[in-house]
């Protein structure tokens, strides 16, 4: 795009905001105009220091919780292991939207951040040549491509007065001191639906291949409370009830939610089970054991953490009537296909889990953690040959995850080589 057309398109959206927000917008734009005049001799100044010293400006973005949670915590694992250059500050902002005014508090005690910060990282991205005082990160990056995670201490911490109103709380939602929870999530679009400031309801469609059912996670709850644990039920707007009654087992998504025990009950959990919504990345952040259940794509499932688990949708291919191989999958695009339109274009259905597959991972979840897991050799080598698989894909430079074993034993004949390669054209 031309910066003509940017800047048309810029001053589109202005007066647009303007007549749809009246005065209260009109304050809060000349006020953000009179920081941006401040921020400008400032971030000269800055780039005049460059060669000295790099102060480097980034957003933090705080629209969405997989991002807030991972992309921060993965990048200073990085930079503490010098992969981002040391002599260096790095200054953070919010973005206008907050995803869990609790995570982002917890963030803001780590990392120096401010409403001026906002201004200064627009004119360095406006004026040309900033490049060098950006932080250098994707914005979207979750992935531990480094392996650093399973290596580091968690970045973010409770306070002591945090820690007590978090068990205040779990007594409130019926979870009792001492008790051991396992969290339940499946990526519900009425998230999204409710906050279309965030995601467009067309743009949410672009990702409904990712979404999944709740209710086929109840007899992995059952089977966690009988073993003892407290089963709770995770999620920001949510499309309907879970629909049990069970006194192990609790609708904290529907009845008690709050931004702050969607991030206490994360990093308390026993473990975490919950799809690839952004949510399974607050209990990645604070080091607690992740099973992924209905992952895709599946060239992005998490690899890089020893003590977790996953289970991939299987792809069915219309035009064959029949699954597609996980050689067929990874040996093409459709193991990056990241957009639910692609998957149609392509005639892909993307099958859920079946309510066993995730019961069994749960079982196995619990039984590695407790160290009463048994395994064959026959399921090593089968875990061998999956992972195989990934060894040209940059994303798994470190594979110390597992696909549950009962997953693979049940569809071992996906391992086998295609006959020929699947042509995608989206």
């Amino acid at each position: 795009m031309s910066a003509r057309a940017r800047l048309a398109r810029f001053l589109r959206r202005q007066i647009r905001d303007l007549r749809e927000g009246g005065v209260p917008v009109a304050w809060r734009k000349a006020l953000m105009s009179c920081e941006m005049l401040l921020a400008i001799p400032f971030v000269l100044v800055v780039r005049l220091l460059r060669p000295l010293l790099a102060v480097r400006f980034a957003g933090l973005p705080t629209e969405g919780m997989g991002t807030l949670a991972a992309t921060l915590e993965i990048y200073l694992c990085e930079r503490e292991a010098g992969l981002h250059g040391r002599r260096a500050i790095d200054l953070f902002c919010r973005s206008q939207l907050v995803c869990n005014e609790q995570l982002t508090k917890m963030w803001e005690r780590v990392v120096p951040m401010s409403r001026f910060i906002r201004a200064a990282e627009r004119v360095n991205r406006w004026l040309p040549g900033g490049r060098g005082n950006r932080v250098p990160w994707e914005r979207t990056q979750c992935y531990d491509l480094h392996g650093l995670l399973a290596h580091t201490r968690p970045h973010i911490a409770f306070t002591a007065q945090e820690e007590a109103h978090g068990r205040a709380e779990l007594r409130r939602i019926g979870v009792g001191d001492g008790a051991d929870i396992v969290c339940f999530y499946a990526r519900d679009a009425a998230y999204y639906l409710s906050r279309p400031s965030v995601r467009s309801p067309t743009a949410e469609r672009q990702h409904d291949h990712r979404n999944s059912e709740i209710r086929a996670q109840v007899p992995a709850m059952h089977a966690m409370a009988q073993r003892g644990y407290v089963a709770v039920r995770m999620g920001a707007g949510v499309s309907q009830r879970l629909g049990v009654v069970h006194p192990r087992i609790l609708d904290y998504a529907i009845d008690s939610r709050t931004d702050f025990l969607d991030v206490y009950l994360c990093a308390r959990c026993h473990f975490f089970l919950g799809d690839s919504g952004g949510l399974a990345s607050v209990p990645m952040v604070f080091r607690r054991p992740v099973a992924m259940v209905n992952s895709i794509p599946l060239e992005y499932a998490w690899s890089w953490a020893p003590q977790d688990l996953f289970l991939p949708k299987l792809l069915w291919l219309r035009s064959e009537q029949r699954l597609l191989t996980f050689p067929e999958i990874m040996g093409s695009r459709i193991g990056r296909l990241m957009d639910a339109q692609l998957y149609e274009q392509a005639g892909i259905d993307a099958i859920d889990n079946t309510p066993e597959d995730i019961a069994a991972l749960a079982v196995e979840m619990d039984e590695r953690l407790k160290g009463t897991w048994q395994t064959h050799e026959e399921d090593e080598e089968r875990q061998r040959r999956f992972w195989k698989l990934f060894a040209h894909s940059k994303h798994h430079r470190h594979i110390r995850s597992r696909i549950g074993a009962a997953f693979l034993r049940q569809h071992q004949a996906l391992l086998e080589a295609p006959a020929r390669r699947v042509q995608v054209t989206a």
